[in-house]
């Protein structure tokens, strides 16, 4: 079984190209800064003939989704809209530097009053 000298071509030029652009092989994201605001509101919800008062960000619960890349900065405002103090807390992110700005209120940050943001 030969191999074709147009497909010996191809592989000589592929690996020509991928030598004379290593990068275009070990390219990274340089990571960007993505910034998200997060609007803490209560709405009501009804289900089976029951209303109720429930905590959501920006009228979703559950909340929106953040996409985000490897490398990439994220930065997001919390504003509280609700009569109670409230804190956020994060699972799965990496914090360089931030640690203390996650965690539970009085714990390892002071919660976000009523009207402010953080």
């Amino acid at each position: 079984m030969g191999t074709s000298p147009a497909s010996v071509m191809i592989l000589f030029v592929a690996v020509g190209c991928f030598m004379a652009y290593p990068e275009a092989v070990t390219a990274k994201h340089t990571g960007i800064t993505r910034h998200y605001t997060f609007n803490i509101k209560l709405k009501n919800i009804t289900r089976l003939c029951h209303t109720k008062s429930i905590v959501t960000v920006n009228g979703k619960f559950p909340g929106p989704r953040v996409i985000t890349r490897e490398g990439d900065r994220l930065v997001v405002k919390v504003v509280n809209h609700v009569p109670n103090n409230i804190s956020s807390h994060w699972h799965g992110v990496r914090q360089l530097r931030s640690g203390w700005a996650d965690g539970p209120s009085y714990i390892t940050q002071c919660p976000i009053q009523t009207g402010h943001s953080y």
